[in-house]
């Protein structure tokens, strides 16, 4: 491990607040640190000089597909706002998706979370340089199993930003028809948008506003079920945060998560089915059976994606693949 930034002003202060500066300073020690027969492992946020200077000197460059490819999410997201009927604002520009591109044409490999950034590779340099893995969880968060009584009122928790990238107004359309006692806790904040159109129901008391914390742990470990319908995802590490907790999880087959490839682990939608989601809430809430089963199925699976698990495979992988031969 070695401090980058010097203390103790850069070191100490909001990275918001010195992100300009602390991003060269990174980016030119990580250039000097790196030596011949290193890896270069790369978010997104690594600038395309650094792609570039690497590729100059030879040195294999791994990257780390947090999201789908920008090309893919934006077609993904331009069509959900537009049946939103609101202009796009998620950001991705021709200019953006154009440097990730180039981004991947400097680069050896890439570590996909869920099956989804895989197939959005297609026909991208990397199309044929995958390295399948996970996100995953700190198991040892977990809190005691739980039992799953019967109950009039049920907590339903999301866990993240409530915006339509996340599919949240197709929670709240599925949620209007859903039965008074039981609530929505939407543990986050919410897009403007969203707040603003869903005005009345989000102040109805039927949906619960918690805003940002800083243990989400506690409130998993409160909450009755899981809904995570994203339209666009990498891997989201709150569906396995939803599952170190024993809850039964509702997901979009991009909020699933590989955790949603092993059976039984939750019922899995198409968000914009409004009666395949009011159906799989209804499910949920009906049957305390169905809530333990898919709940103990999850947390029987989730030990395989703890952290150390997760890392322990992404370095086999990095140590036998093919792919970082120049």
């Amino acid at each position: 491990m070695i401090l980058s930034l010097p203390g103790p002003i850069l070191a100490t202060l909001p990275y918001r607040k010195v992100v300009s500066q602390a991003s060269r300073i990174l980016e030119n020690h990580f250039l000097e640190s790196i030596q011949p027969g290193d890896i270069a492992y790369l978010w997104p946020a690594a600038s395309l000089k650094v792609h570039r200077l690497l590729n100059e000197r030879g040195i294999p460059v791994v990257l780390e597909g947090i999201n789908t490819r920008m090309a893919s999410a934006r077609r993904i997201l331009d069509a959900a706002y537009e049946d939103f009927g609101v202009e796009p604002i998620h950001g991705i520009t021709d200019a953006r998706i154009a440097e990730e591109e180039e981004k991947y044409h400097h680069s050896q490999a890439i570590f996909a979370p869920n099956r989804h950034v895989e197939s959005a590779l297609v026909g991208s340099p990397l199309e044929n340089r995958i390295l399948p893995s996970s996100y995953g969880v700190d198991t040892k968060k977990a809190s005691p199993p739980r039992d799953y009584p019967t109950k009039e009122a049920l907590t339903f928790m999301f866990c993240g930003y409530a915006c339509v990238r996340k599919g949240m107004h197709f929670l709240l359309d599925a949620w209007q028809n859903i039965p008074g006692p039981h609530r929505l806790q939407i543990v986050g904040d919410v897009e403007p948008i969203i707040a603003e159109r869903y005005a009345t129901l989000l102040n109805s008391g039927r949906v619960e506003l918690v805003g940002c914390v800083d243990d989400v742990h506690h409130y998993f470990a409160r909450a009755d079920a899981f809904v995570m319908p994203s339209l666009e995802e990498g891997g989201p590490q709150v569906t396995y945060e939803a599952a170190v907790h024993g809850l039964p999880i509702i997901a979009s087959p991009m909020g699933a998560s590989r955790l949603g490839d092993e059976d039984g682990t939750m019922l899995i939608v198409e968000p914009s089915d409004r009666d395949a989601f009011e159906d799989a809430l209804d499910q949920v809430i009906r049957s305390a059976e169905l809530r333990q089963a898919l709940g103990s199925r999850a947390r029987e699976r989730v030990p395989y994606f703890d952290w150390d698990a997760v890392g322990a495979r992404r370095a086999e992988q990095l140590q036998t693949t093919e792919l970082l031969k120049f």
